[in-house]
């Protein structure tokens, strides 16, 4: 039964936070092994029993379909960082061409010092902390 409860782990990955996985992985976890009984009891080998009961469970996808609403806030929260991330990459652009532009146009004042480019490295780290959020979200 040990191979039920890792198949149910590794369907649930990054799926579920880990209260609602934990709660989801001991239900799912107990229905597959009431099936495995059930086909054990039929006359049908444990293994071959644990086997048939785990292609039939189907993909994660199936078990996410019987909880639309966290699908619904998975993607509201992707969308979210999307449009986080989006809004620092016009920021950066925007913050990136001023700090050129004032650093060009007043060059003698700074006496050849192209101090726009600590701005430009400075400011960087907000789209890749954007990006970073999107990603870990989207996964």
């Amino acid at each position: 039964m040990n191979k039920i409860k890792k198949f149910v782990s590794g369907l649930l990955r990054g799926i579920l936070n880990e209260d609602d996985k934990r709660e989801l992985i001991e239900i799912l976890t107990v229905s597959l092994e009431e099936k495995v009984d059930d086909l054990v009891e039929q006359g049908t080998p444990v293994d071959e029993a644990i086997e048939k009961s785990i292609t039939e469970f189907g993909s994660a996808d199936d078990v996410m379909d019987a909880f639309p609403d966290r699908i619904a806030k998975k993607n509201q929260a992707i969308r979210r960082r999307l449009n986080q991330l989006i809004f620092s990459l016009i920021a950066y652009l925007l913050i990136c061409g001023i700090a050129i532009f004032l650093n060009l146009s007043f060059i003698d004042f700074f006496r050849h010092f192209y101090w726009f480019i600590v701005i430009v490295i400075g400011v960087l780290f907000w789209p890749l902390a954007m990006l970073y959020g999107y990603l870990k979200e989207k996964r």
